[in-house]
């Protein structure tokens, strides 16, 4: 059985329990009045029993780790966020602090209903009692704890053995870097393809996002759609594995990569072919503009009539060593629901860990530094640093020419699509692997095929990821970035119509904040959701257009609507509310 814990607190910052399972035996830590430093107890025990162990917590980097680091650094102890900060090791008795929400990125009730094991607690009774305040209530708590523990262990091991059984290996830190050593282990040495650091540069230029963008602003019988594993299913593709070179520019060479060229899109185009990297935000524009771009999204896009005029080019071997490890995943997803939403991550992964950046945040202890250039200083007595690293040759898993073929060959798919449905009727929004649309689309039950979710009477789109649908009475709400966001379809029409929402939010710091402070506070900010504003698009009432290059650099505003009445619904709204999407 693997090692957890799970911190339990009032008002987010007051912790008044530890549940702990060492692998064999399950203990708790009760806070018992207001002076009791109920982690530290808990530290100290893992100190003197459990000196080297790993330990799990679920979401542990945005909560547990944070008590953890703030009750050791005023103890006076050692302890540092590792591997980009999702880790956190205390040094002396060399205790892991893990976060199993990296491994398994879904809710703890998602996954013991998926392995099967004992569903989480439910605790009725809000936390807002400390445990001497709870009376009869405490036993309940206490179950709901212990529940909390052990369920996430038992499914840290079915994980395990699903892991080993299919594919011989344990988990790593996450879900992707385990993704790519079963790649490495079954299906292609990864040492096999070839770094290519020294153009890389020029690579990550030309990788993007995924497409995601309003059409229409708002609309009426809307049908839904999502790709089957469109990432998975684009793995069918060759992916660049040899030594790249430089050679002139030529679309039609067999091994050409990727190039830098300067493209005429047409100013008629509705929906702009390729991406390209404004100041803030990637775009798909009309007009003239120069980037980097994979040879198969510039090719697709002399298909639809864009003018390419190639500046410089790179070429390599390319091999379709991504089908197999697609094939399995897809069998393993598609032998039942109750695991089908892992092995769709679990296939996922592997294409963004070959993308994975090289430099990346990192603190460190006083000790551990030989040289303070490119180091600065959190705390008073000087004795963390922070600095920016970069990951070199070490990190055999960063293969990025693959994680940019991949992506390139998803956005060409998913803009055929949008194509498709555009023809026939409305388009109005899309999201990397999204489609609402007015149009009826084929289907299927292959990756790569459409699959419908739903239909909604009417949806409000205000941007990328922040729209809501109405389906069968109920509104589904997609509100990235806002933590714990709710709002009403009144409040969806008032930002359609170019009037702000304020929304509060109470957060915990990051763990720099903690180091220079020794203390875990929570913050409370006020953040400002506009109706207007920069967006991937310019919208024109309650359509858009692309943006067309060149152009000045103004703020891209929305022209405000004057008169509810140009939305063809009545104000007062009937939608309740339901789930977040």
């Amino acid at each position: 059985m693997i090692p957890v814990f799970d911190i339990e607190s009032v008002g987010w910052v007051n912790p008044i329990a530890v549940g702990f399972f060492d692998g064999f035996e399950y203990r708790e830590f009760i806070r018992e009045n207001e002076e009791d430093d109920v982690i530290w107890r808990f530290l100290c025990h893992l100190k003197d029993h459990h000196k080297g162990i790993k330990i799990y917590a679920h979401c542990a980097s945005k909560f547990d780790s944070k008590f953890i680091l703030s009750s050791l650094h005023k103890h006076g102890q050692t302890a540092v966020p590792e591997a980009g900060m999702i880790r956190l090791r205390w040094k002396e008795p060399n205790i892991c602090f893990e976060d199993s929400y990296l491994l398994l990125p879904m809710s703890l009730k998602r996954i013991n209903v998926m392995f099967g094991v004992e569903e989480k607690g439910e605790w009725t009774k809000k936390f807002d009692v400390k445990p001497w305040e709870m009376g009869r209530q405490l036993r309940s708590f206490r179950e709901y704890l212990k529940v909390d523990c052990l369920s996430l262990s038992h499914s840290l091991d079915k994980l395990c053995e699903e892991l080993g059984k299919n594919f011989n290996i344990m988990p790593s830190i996450s879900l992707s870097t385990t993704s790519v050593k079963a790649f490495d282990k079954v299906f292609f040495h990864v040492e096999d393809i070839a770094s290519n650091e020294n153009f890389e540069e020029f690579v990550r230029g030309a990788i993007y996002g995924g497409r995601n963008e309003v059409y229409k602003r708002y609309g009426t019988n809307i049908n839904i759609y999502d790709v089957n594993s469109m990432f998975v299913s684009c793995y069918d593709t060759p992916v660049p594995t040899g030594k790249m070179y430089w050679t002139k520019p030529n679309l039609d060479s067999p091994d050409a990569v990727l190039a830098e060229a300067t493209v005429q899109v047409p100013k008629d185009f509705y929906i702009g072919p390729l991406p390209h990297k404004a100041t803030d935000r990637l775009i798909f524009p009309v007009g003239e503009f120069t980037d980097w771009w994979d040879i198969e999204e510039l090719r697709n896009a002399v298909g639809l009539g864009v003018d390419v005029i190639l500046r410089r080019q790179i070429n390599g071997a390319k091999e379709p060593i991504l089908v197999d490890f697609g094939k399995v995943v897809t069998a393993l997803k598609n032998r039942g629901e109750e695991q089908r939403e892992l092995w769709k991550m679990f296939g996922l992964s592997l294409s963004g860990k070959f993308g994975q950046a090289r430099w990346r945040d990192s603190i460190k202890y006083v000790d551990d530094v030989k040289n303070f250039e490119g180091y600065f200083p959190l705390d008073a007595e000087e004795l963390y640093f922070q600095t920016k690293e970069y990951v070199s040759g070490r990190a055999p898993y960063i293969k990025p020419a693959v994680s940019m073929r991949i992506r390139s060959e998803a956005r060409i798919r998913h803009l055929n699509l949008i194509l498709e449905a555009h023809k026939q009727g409305e388009v109005f929004y899309g999201d990397t692997d999204s489609i609402f649309t007015s149009t009826k689309m084929p289907v299927g039950k292959t990756p790569g095929d459409l699959e419908f979710l739903g239909r909604a009477s009417r949806g409000y789109f205000i941007r990328q990821k922040l729209y809501a649908t109405i389906q069968r009475g109920r509104m589904k709400q997609k509100s990235a970035g806002y933590s714990d966001l709710r709002l009403s379809e009144e409040d969806f029409l008032k930002l359609l119509v170019g009037e702000s929402l304020e929304v509060k939010e109470e957060v915990l710091p990051p763990y720099k904040d903690i180091i220079k402070t020794k203390d875990l506070e929570l913050l409370k900010r006020t953040r400002k959701i506009r109706g207007t504003g920069p967006d991937s698009r310019i919208a024109v009432g309650l359509d858009t257009v692309p943006i067309t290059l060149p152009k000045e650099r103004k703020t891209i505003s929305t022209p405000r609507i004057k008169e509810r009445e140009e939305i063809a619904i009545p104000f007062k709204t009937t939608a309740t509310d339901g789930p977040k999407s």
